[in-house]
């Protein structure tokens, strides 16, 4: 293939892509050929053909959104895209920042290459991630930080490979598989050595389905951005440059957030930290058989589920919402899985990210909760019951929970005449 088919299939599958979910905490937003993706902390537009577009309209829009949430954007324009667009956005403020070549090729075309003598490849973020988190930063700019990827929990899409020789990581690389797209993205990488990419072909080959869904994705693309020596090194390694292109900067007055609305945690200090607290503060005790799971504060009661559904989300969730304090986050807790930390100010409603979790116990045990376990809700999923627990909540939500349910089985943890 040549250069220019090679730059149709770009510009067909990721111009404009849409990810599909959205990064974890972020928003997507479509306007016209306009995709955004907000992340909280700031934003980032990209685009399909804006020709005959008001692309003085376009970035108005986007400049109006991005001050209501005070988010610093970044605009990328390609150097064969409609020349208005670069003029309306320096019009507008925007200040021109990095240039870089984008460069595709065929998945096949990537030439197999073995890590260089006594160094080690490894995935995964257990070994040396703070020294690939370091390279990372002190490599910048890349396609997306490596801090963007981490920020997106655990995605299956998405692959990390670090160089290794005597203990000390010299080389990371980091890629995202694009759903509904034949591209993988290599997202970054600190410095050139084409064993990561031979190692990266590797997983989309039936033979080593180490990831679900990078086998048998139909991949059949690689794109990356670079410039110096690693554009040299893509050159080398099968690719050809397609285009360039070129960020555009553009910051409202105030100061960004500095975390996204909502967070993934799994392995996380924090989340273990409080899940330990929950077990001591509740006795919680883990059991297909044993019930009920936890021991029920006074200021509590508990319900017997007759099913999933939106409904007991719109009783509890806003009031859980409400409650929480000034600066205070919230938590949903997934025994044994990922759970998430978010900001009850900055989800829920139109143009928020929706609020983690559910209330109901779809197969294992959910808690939602206030960092100090003052009150929450507790979902059972083997006793198939739901305890609200905490004076405030409970008094927010008792009789819509019961309007729903019935009358408690219990209260205080106390069976009640319905048992």
């Amino acid at each position: 293939m040549d250069a220019r088919d090679l730059l149709a299939d770009y510009d067909a599958h990721l111009r404009a892509h849409v990810p599909e979910p959205p990064p974890v905490g972020a928003v997507v937003q479509r306007d016209g050929p306009l995709v955004s993706v907000h992340y909280g902390t700031h934003a980032v537009v990209d685009h399909a053909d804006t020709t005959g577009a008001d692309v003085t309209g376009l970035v108005r829009r986007r400049q109006e959104e991005a001050h209501r949430r005070s988010e610093p954007v970044e605009w990328r324009v390609h150097s064969h895209d409609s020349q208005g667009l670069a003029g309306a956005l320096r019009a507008a403020g925007f200040a021109p920042g990095w240039e870089r070549s984008v460069l595709v090729a065929p998945l096949g075309a990537v030439p197999d290459v073995a890590p260089p003598p006594h160094h080690t490849l490894l995935t995964g973020r257990d070994h040396g991630d703070d020294q690939a988190a370091l390279l990372a930063e002190e490599s910048a700019p890349h396609r997306r930080p490596l801090s963007e990827m981490r920020a997106d929990g655990t995605q299956l899409e998405e692959l990390d490979l670090k160089l290794v020789r005597d203990g000390t990581v010299r080389a990371v690389a980091w890629f995202h598989l694009l759903k509904g797209t034949p591209f993988v993205a290599v997202e970054g990488m600190t410095s050139p050595w084409p064993a990561l990419l031979s190692a990266m072909t590797e997983w989309t080959r039936p033979t080593l389905p180490r990831i679900w869904g990078w086998c048998g994705a139909g991949t059949r693309f690689v794109v990356a951005e670079a410039d110096g020596d690693l554009r040299r090194m893509y050159l080398g390694a099968g690719f050809q440059e397609v285009t360039t292109v070129r960020s555009h900067h553009w910051s409202p007055p105030g100061a960004p957030a500095t975390e996204r609305p909502v967070r993934q945690l799994f392995s996380e200090p924090e989340y273990d930290d409080l899940w330990d607290r929950f077990y001591e503060r509740f006795s919680f005790a883990p059991s297909v058989k044993v019930h009920p799971g936890i021991r029920e504060p006074e200021a509590s009661a508990t319900w017997f589920l007759d099913g999933p559904g939106p409904a007991l989300d719109q009783v509890i969730v806003p009031a859980l919402l409400t409650l929480a304090r000034t600066g205070e986050s919230l938590y949903w807790l997934d025994w044994n899985h990922v759970g998430f930390r978010f900001d009850p100010r900055r989800v829920g409603g139109p143009g928020r990210p929706d609020v983690p979790g559910q209330v109901f116990p779809d197969g294992d045990y959910y808690v939602y909760t206030t960092p100090d376990l003052r009150l929450g809700t507790f979902g059972h999923p083997w006793e198939n019951t739901l305890c609200v627990f905490g004076r405030d909540l409970l008094d927010r939500v008792e009789d819509g929970v019961t309007a729903l349910l019935g009358e408690p089985a219990r209260r205080g943890g106390r069976n009640t005449r319905r048992v």
